[in-house]
């Protein structure tokens, strides 16, 4: 099976991800609005669901390899309802449900969509605990963006250093990438941006469930739809009769 020892990568990100939301809301659970509950326990469970397939098959546990595998289809619209990376993850989730049959293919795929979610965390342990990037007060709000760039940048260097180790079997993880450096590129090109903004001052209004029910009500489109690109095609059997 691929990628060997992937449960520990994921174990890594796990760590990344209690260690930059502990204060803002692990600690404070019972504090915070359900909108953050909502994604957060979404996206834990995502990537606990990430570890428990990159384990089972070099267990001998394909049995629940697959069975997880299927209660991914539930849990996708959850994850969609309040990501803010949307086409990220309903790209690598469909082509991972596409090719299911092809094994480096398809674990590349559901391996690279914790990276999505690790670029928030991840900013959040530099500007908690790293000196020179911590941020105490509004008079270092200047280093955030420089910080979210530079957890970016991290994660092009994960996906750079699986590619030098597999070369063309991590294809998925240079989609994954390839999505990293859009968000890079937008985030640069587009801060202060006067058409974004009226987007955003009309988006806002919205209200969370609205928004939930859209982001869920596409999760779901693309859990069908990926189970049904990657069903296997009914090949008629030898000598069978012909439609006229």
């Amino acid at each position: 099976m691929p990628y060997r020892f992937a449960s520990y990568y994921v174990i890594v990100c796990i760590a990344v991800i209690l260690a930059g939301f502990w204060q803002s809301y692990f600690s404070v659970w019972g504090e915070v609005p359900w909108q953050f509950h909502a994604h957060g326990v979404a996206a834990s469970v995502w990537v606990l669901m990430v570890l428990a397939q990159s384990w089972t098959p070099h267990h001998g546990q394909l049995a629940i390899h697959r069975v997880v595998g299927k209660s991914s289809l539930l849990l996708f619209p959850f994850l969609i309802g309040l990501a803010l990376a949307v086409g990220a993850y309903v790209t690598l989730y469909y082509r991972a449900l596409k090719y299911r049959r092809k094994v480096w293919v398809h674990s590349g795929y559901m391996l690279a969509t914790p990276l999505i979610l690790l670029e928030s965390p991840l900013s959040r342990v530099f500007t908690t605990w790293v000196p020179g990037l911590t941020i105490q007060g509004p008079q270092d709000f200047g280093r955030l963006m420089p910080v979210i760039v530079l957890a970016m940048a991290v994660e092009l260097v994960v996906i750079a250093a699986i590619w030098f180790a597999y070369r063309d079997k991590a294809r998925p993880f240079l989609v994954a990438g390839l999505f990293i450096v859009a968000q890079m590129l937008t985030m640069g090109l587009l801060s202060d941006n006067a058409l974004l903004e009226g987007l955003l001052v009309l988006i806002a209004p919205v209200s969370s469930p609205i928004v939930v029910l859209t982001g869920m009500a596409i999760g779901a489109a693309t859990s069908w739809a990926g189970w049904q690109a990657g069903k296997r095609s009914v090949v008629p059997p030898t000598g069978a009769a012909q439609p006229a």
